[in-house]
Protein backbone atom coordinates (compact mmCIF):
# COMPACT_ATOMS: atom_id res chain seq x y z
CA UNK A 1 0.00 0.00 0.00
CA UNK A 2 3.00 2.26 0.58
CA UNK A 3 4.44 1.92 -3.16
CA UNK A 4 0.82 2.57 -4.32
CA UNK A 5 0.45 5.43 -1.85
CA UNK A 6 3.75 6.84 -3.23
CA UNK A 7 2.58 6.65 -6.60
CA UNK A 8 -0.70 8.74 -6.02
CA UNK A 9 1.44 11.36 -4.52
CA UNK A 10 3.66 11.72 -7.33
CA UNK A 11 1.04 11.71 -9.71
CA UNK A 12 -0.59 14.57 -7.34
CA UNK A 13 2.51 16.72 -7.52
CA UNK A 14 3.01 16.03 -11.25
CA UNK A 15 2.06 18.92 -13.36
CA UNK A 16 3.50 17.60 -16.59
CA UNK A 17 0.40 16.70 -19.09
CA UNK A 18 0.04 13.67 -20.81
CA UNK A 19 2.30 13.42 -24.33
CA UNK A 20 3.01 10.73 -26.49
CA UNK A 21 6.51 9.20 -26.08
CA UNK A 22 7.59 10.16 -29.38
CA UNK A 23 6.31 7.43 -32.22
CA UNK A 24 7.79 4.77 -30.37
CA UNK A 25 4.93 2.44 -29.03
CA UNK A 26 5.26 1.69 -25.38
CA UNK A 27 4.03 -1.74 -24.06
CA UNK A 28 3.91 -3.85 -20.89
CA UNK A 29 6.63 -6.24 -20.03
CA UNK A 30 5.18 -9.92 -19.34
CA UNK A 31 6.48 -11.44 -15.76
CA UNK A 32 8.05 -8.06 -14.69
CA UNK A 33 11.03 -9.00 -12.65
CA UNK A 34 13.58 -6.64 -11.11
CA UNK A 35 17.14 -7.04 -9.68
CA UNK A 36 18.00 -3.85 -7.79
CA UNK A 37 16.17 -1.37 -5.02
CA UNK A 38 14.27 0.49 -7.43
CA UNK A 39 11.49 -0.24 -10.34
CA UNK A 40 11.68 2.03 -13.31
CA UNK A 41 9.54 2.77 -16.14
CA UNK A 42 12.09 0.10 -17.54
CA UNK A 43 11.42 -2.46 -15.88
CA UNK A 44 7.74 -1.91 -16.64
CA UNK A 45 7.59 -1.04 -20.32
CA UNK A 46 9.38 -1.83 -23.33
CA UNK A 47 9.38 1.56 -25.59
CA UNK A 48 10.83 3.76 -22.61
CA UNK A 49 12.90 5.56 -24.45
CA UNK A 50 14.72 8.22 -22.29
CA UNK A 51 12.05 7.53 -19.65
CA UNK A 52 13.32 3.80 -18.95
CA UNK A 53 15.49 5.22 -16.08
CA UNK A 54 12.51 7.11 -14.02
CA UNK A 55 12.04 5.63 -10.72
CA UNK A 56 8.39 4.61 -10.32
CA UNK A 57 8.60 2.65 -6.52
CA UNK A 58 11.14 1.13 -4.47
CA UNK A 59 11.58 -2.60 -4.91
CA UNK A 60 10.00 -5.06 -2.73
CA UNK A 61 12.24 -7.05 -0.38
CA UNK A 62 14.53 -9.63 -2.48
CA UNK A 63 12.50 -12.71 -3.38
CA UNK A 64 8.86 -10.82 -2.52
CA UNK A 65 6.23 -8.88 -5.26
CA UNK A 66 4.54 -5.75 -5.19
CA UNK A 67 1.26 -5.40 -7.16
CA UNK A 68 0.34 -2.22 -8.33
CA UNK A 69 -3.31 -0.80 -9.64
CA UNK A 70 -3.02 -1.01 -13.48
CA UNK A 71 -4.64 2.63 -13.74
CA UNK A 72 -2.52 4.42 -11.14
CA UNK A 73 0.64 3.03 -13.28
CA UNK A 74 -1.03 4.75 -16.17
CA UNK A 75 -1.70 7.89 -15.02
CA UNK A 76 1.48 8.37 -12.95
CA UNK A 77 3.12 6.90 -16.72
CA UNK A 78 1.43 9.68 -18.70
CA UNK A 79 2.52 12.44 -16.43
CA UNK A 80 5.82 12.20 -17.20
CA UNK A 81 5.36 11.95 -20.96
CA UNK A 82 4.82 8.43 -21.62
CA UNK A 83 1.89 7.42 -23.28
CA UNK A 84 0.90 3.94 -22.39
CA UNK A 85 -2.48 2.91 -23.30
CA UNK A 86 -3.02 -1.06 -22.56
CA UNK A 87 -4.50 -2.78 -25.86
CA UNK A 88 -6.44 -5.22 -23.66
CA UNK A 89 -8.08 -5.26 -20.19
CA UNK A 90 -5.69 -5.11 -17.29
CA UNK A 91 -6.35 -4.47 -13.83
CA UNK A 92 -3.07 -5.06 -11.85
CA UNK A 93 0.54 -5.03 -12.48
CA UNK A 94 2.80 -7.04 -10.67
CA UNK A 95 6.11 -7.08 -9.84
CA UNK A 96 8.95 -9.43 -8.56
CA UNK A 97 11.88 -8.76 -6.97
CA UNK A 98 14.76 -11.28 -7.58
CA UNK A 99 17.03 -12.63 -4.99
CA UNK A 100 19.35 -15.00 -3.99
CA UNK A 101 18.82 -17.61 -0.99
CA UNK A 102 21.15 -17.43 1.84
CA UNK A 103 22.14 -21.54 3.03
CA UNK A 104 21.03 -22.15 6.46
CA UNK A 105 24.22 -23.84 7.18
CA UNK A 106 26.03 -20.31 6.44
CA UNK A 107 23.55 -18.76 9.38
CA UNK A 108 23.92 -21.23 11.38
CA UNK A 109 27.96 -20.71 11.05
CA UNK A 110 27.99 -17.12 12.17
CA UNK A 111 25.74 -17.42 14.68
CA UNK A 112 27.71 -19.77 16.19
CA UNK A 113 30.83 -17.93 15.64
CA UNK A 114 29.35 -15.44 17.51
CA UNK A 115 28.02 -17.21 20.31
CA UNK A 116 31.88 -18.50 20.79
CA UNK A 117 32.57 -15.14 21.22
CA UNK A 118 30.19 -14.17 23.50
CA UNK A 119 30.63 -17.24 25.61
CA UNK A 120 34.29 -17.59 25.44
CA UNK A 121 33.55 -21.46 24.81
CA UNK A 122 33.14 -23.94 21.78
CA UNK A 123 31.28 -26.67 23.63
CA UNK A 124 28.65 -26.63 23.28
CA UNK A 125 25.60 -27.25 20.94
CA UNK A 126 23.03 -24.72 19.13
CA UNK A 127 19.82 -25.23 18.24
CA UNK A 128 17.51 -22.76 16.20
CA UNK A 129 14.11 -21.86 16.93
CA UNK A 130 13.13 -21.98 13.35
CA UNK A 131 14.80 -24.89 11.21
CA UNK A 132 13.51 -23.35 7.57
CA UNK A 133 15.09 -19.95 7.20
CA UNK A 134 14.02 -18.18 4.27
CA UNK A 135 16.41 -15.82 4.16
CA UNK A 136 17.00 -13.71 0.34
CA UNK A 137 19.37 -10.87 -0.99
CA UNK A 138 18.92 -9.25 -4.04
CA UNK A 139 20.30 -11.02 -6.99
CA UNK A 140 22.65 -8.43 -7.43
CA UNK A 141 23.91 -8.53 -3.59
CA UNK A 142 26.42 -11.44 -2.15
CA UNK A 143 24.62 -13.62 -0.27
CA UNK A 144 26.37 -13.31 2.68
CA UNK A 145 24.87 -12.50 6.69
CA UNK A 146 26.56 -10.85 9.18
CA UNK A 147 25.49 -11.06 13.11
CA UNK A 148 24.67 -7.19 14.59
CA UNK A 149 24.10 -7.89 17.78
CA UNK A 150 23.51 -10.90 20.11
CA UNK A 151 22.23 -11.76 23.34
CA UNK A 152 22.50 -15.14 25.71
CA UNK A 153 20.72 -15.82 28.38
CA UNK A 154 23.10 -17.62 30.99
CA UNK A 155 20.58 -19.26 32.84
CA UNK A 156 18.42 -20.98 30.39
CA UNK A 157 20.99 -20.86 27.20
CA UNK A 158 17.89 -19.21 25.41
CA UNK A 159 19.64 -16.26 22.81
CA UNK A 160 18.55 -14.02 19.90
CA UNK A 161 20.56 -12.80 17.14
CA UNK A 162 20.28 -9.82 14.99
CA UNK A 163 21.69 -10.37 11.49
CA UNK A 164 22.11 -8.48 8.66
CA UNK A 165 21.69 -9.68 4.67
CA UNK A 166 23.92 -8.83 2.97
CA UNK A 167 26.84 -8.91 5.39
CA UNK A 168 27.72 -5.37 7.17
CA UNK A 169 25.64 -3.52 4.56
CA UNK A 170 24.30 -0.13 4.71
CA UNK A 171 20.85 -1.02 3.09
CA UNK A 172 20.80 -4.51 4.50
CA UNK A 173 17.96 -6.42 6.19
CA UNK A 174 17.48 -6.64 9.50
CA UNK A 175 16.47 -10.26 10.65
CA UNK A 176 15.71 -11.73 14.76
CA UNK A 177 16.84 -15.24 15.28
CA UNK A 178 16.14 -17.22 18.15
CA UNK A 179 17.68 -20.27 19.78
CA UNK A 180 19.06 -22.50 22.37
CA UNK A 181 22.51 -23.53 23.68
CA UNK A 182 23.09 -26.59 25.42
CA UNK A 183 26.79 -26.91 27.41
CA UNK A 184 28.16 -30.05 26.37
CA UNK A 185 30.83 -32.24 28.35
CA UNK A 186 33.55 -34.37 26.32
CA UNK A 187 32.55 -38.54 27.21
CA UNK A 188 34.56 -41.23 26.33
CA UNK A 189 33.38 -43.48 24.17
CA UNK A 190 34.06 -46.27 22.23
CA UNK A 191 35.67 -45.81 18.18
CA UNK A 192 34.23 -49.24 17.29
CA UNK A 193 31.46 -52.30 18.51
CA UNK A 194 32.67 -54.20 21.17
CA UNK A 195 31.50 -57.14 22.08
CA UNK A 196 30.97 -58.53 25.86
CA UNK A 197 34.03 -59.70 27.32
CA UNK A 198 36.14 -58.03 25.30
CA UNK A 199 39.30 -56.28 26.89
CA UNK A 200 39.31 -51.63 26.13
CA UNK A 201 42.35 -50.41 25.71
CA UNK A 202 43.72 -46.75 25.42
CA UNK A 203 43.67 -46.68 21.37
CA UNK A 204 40.06 -48.11 21.21
CA UNK A 205 38.70 -44.85 22.75
CA UNK A 206 37.54 -41.10 21.74
CA UNK A 207 35.63 -38.26 23.23
CA UNK A 208 32.69 -37.39 22.15
CA UNK A 209 30.91 -33.67 22.93
CA UNK A 210 27.25 -34.82 24.58
CA UNK A 211 24.95 -32.61 26.19
CA UNK A 212 25.59 -31.79 29.48
CA UNK A 213 21.65 -32.47 30.71
CA UNK A 214 21.88 -35.97 28.95
CA UNK A 215 24.71 -37.31 31.10
CA UNK A 216 23.39 -39.31 34.11
CA UNK A 217 25.19 -39.87 37.02
CA UNK A 218 25.83 -43.26 36.38
CA UNK A 219 27.80 -42.16 32.78
CA UNK A 220 31.62 -42.53 32.73
CA UNK A 221 33.68 -39.65 32.10
CA UNK A 222 37.10 -40.24 32.22
CA UNK A 223 38.94 -42.86 30.08
CA UNK A 224 40.59 -44.40 33.03
CA UNK A 225 37.88 -45.84 34.24
CA UNK A 226 37.39 -47.97 31.10
CA UNK A 227 40.86 -48.95 30.33
CA UNK A 228 41.33 -52.51 30.98
CA UNK A 229 37.86 -53.26 31.38
CA UNK A 230 35.05 -54.63 29.25
CA UNK A 231 31.21 -54.39 28.55
CA UNK A 232 29.20 -56.84 30.08
CA UNK A 233 26.84 -56.28 26.76
CA UNK A 234 27.95 -55.39 23.64
CA UNK A 235 28.33 -51.51 23.25
CA UNK A 236 28.08 -49.59 19.66
CA UNK A 237 30.80 -46.92 18.64
CA UNK A 238 30.12 -43.38 20.12
CA UNK A 239 27.63 -44.54 22.73
CA UNK A 240 28.11 -43.23 26.21
CA UNK A 241 28.58 -46.18 28.42
CA UNK A 242 27.34 -46.81 31.80
CA UNK A 243 29.47 -47.63 34.82
CA UNK A 244 27.13 -51.03 35.69
CA UNK A 245 27.88 -52.06 32.39
CA UNK A 246 31.41 -52.64 32.82
CA UNK A 247 33.58 -55.69 34.03
CA UNK A 248 36.50 -57.49 33.84
CA UNK A 249 37.50 -59.02 30.71
CA UNK A 250 36.70 -62.27 30.06
CA UNK A 251 39.42 -64.74 30.70
CA UNK A 252 37.41 -67.85 29.68
CA UNK A 253 34.57 -68.18 27.67
CA UNK A 254 31.41 -69.94 27.56
CA UNK A 255 32.00 -73.51 26.84
CA UNK A 256 35.33 -74.20 26.88
CA UNK A 257 37.06 -76.99 28.29
CA UNK A 258 39.32 -76.57 31.35
CA UNK A 259 41.13 -77.94 33.77
CA UNK A 260 39.36 -78.21 37.38
CA UNK A 261 42.18 -78.14 40.36
CA UNK A 262 41.51 -78.48 43.99
CA UNK A 263 45.00 -77.49 46.05
CA UNK A 264 43.91 -77.92 49.94
CA UNK A 265 46.23 -79.11 52.97
CA UNK A 266 48.57 -80.67 50.65
CA UNK A 267 46.25 -82.39 48.78
CA UNK A 268 46.30 -81.84 44.53
CA UNK A 269 43.36 -82.71 42.37
CA UNK A 270 42.66 -82.43 38.62
CA UNK A 271 40.14 -83.00 36.73
CA UNK A 272 38.65 -81.98 32.89
CA UNK A 273 35.88 -79.26 33.24
CA UNK A 274 33.30 -77.48 30.95
CA UNK A 275 32.83 -74.20 31.91
CA UNK A 276 29.01 -73.30 31.78
CA UNK A 277 29.11 -69.52 31.71
CA UNK A 278 32.39 -66.76 30.58
CA UNK A 279 34.40 -65.44 33.65
CA UNK A 280 36.86 -62.83 33.76
CA UNK A 281 40.18 -63.45 36.30
CA UNK A 282 38.88 -64.58 39.92
CA UNK A 283 35.53 -64.75 38.54
CA UNK A 284 33.36 -67.54 40.14
CA UNK A 285 31.52 -69.83 37.66
CA UNK A 286 29.73 -72.84 36.97
CA UNK A 287 31.84 -75.42 35.83
CA UNK A 288 30.59 -78.84 34.82
CA UNK A 289 32.47 -81.73 35.50
CA UNK A 290 32.98 -84.19 32.21
CA UNK A 291 33.15 -87.48 34.03
CA UNK A 292 30.59 -86.98 36.48
CA UNK A 293 28.27 -84.29 34.55
CA UNK A 294 28.01 -82.55 38.23
CA UNK A 295 27.96 -78.59 37.95
CA UNK A 296 30.74 -77.24 40.98
CA UNK A 297 31.85 -73.53 41.28
CA UNK A 298 34.73 -72.24 40.40
CA UNK A 299 37.03 -69.18 40.61
CA UNK A 300 39.02 -68.70 37.04
CA UNK A 301 42.99 -68.31 37.60
CA UNK A 302 43.97 -68.33 33.64
CA UNK A 303 42.17 -69.33 30.29
CA UNK A 304 42.74 -72.31 31.02
CA UNK A 305 42.50 -73.19 34.76
CA UNK A 306 39.53 -72.70 37.43
CA UNK A 307 40.07 -73.75 41.19
CA UNK A 308 37.40 -75.47 42.97
CA UNK A 309 35.85 -73.30 46.01
CA UNK A 310 33.24 -75.90 46.60
CA UNK A 311 32.80 -76.84 50.47
CA UNK A 312 34.76 -79.71 51.51
CA UNK A 313 32.08 -82.58 51.97
CA UNK A 314 30.98 -82.15 48.49
CA UNK A 315 34.57 -82.68 46.70
CA UNK A 316 34.09 -86.14 46.32
CA UNK A 317 31.22 -85.70 43.96
CA UNK A 318 33.56 -83.58 42.06
CA UNK A 319 35.91 -86.40 41.29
Amino acid sequence: MKYIALILSLITLSVAPSLAFGNEIVTLRSNIAVEGEQITFGDIFLGAGDKAGQVVSPAPAPGKSIVFKAVSVAKFARSHGLDWRPTTPIRQIKVRRLGTSISQQSISDQIRAALEYELDEDTFEMALATQSLNIKVGADQEPTVSVENIYVNKNNGQFTAEILAPAHAENAQRFRISGTVYKQIMVPVLKRFTVAGQEIRADDIEYKATRANKIGRSVITDEAMLIGKSPRRAVRSGVAINVNNLGDPVMVEKGKLVAVILQQSGMYLSVSGRTLEAGGEDDIIRVENINSRKVIQAQVISAREVRIVTRPPQLASAE
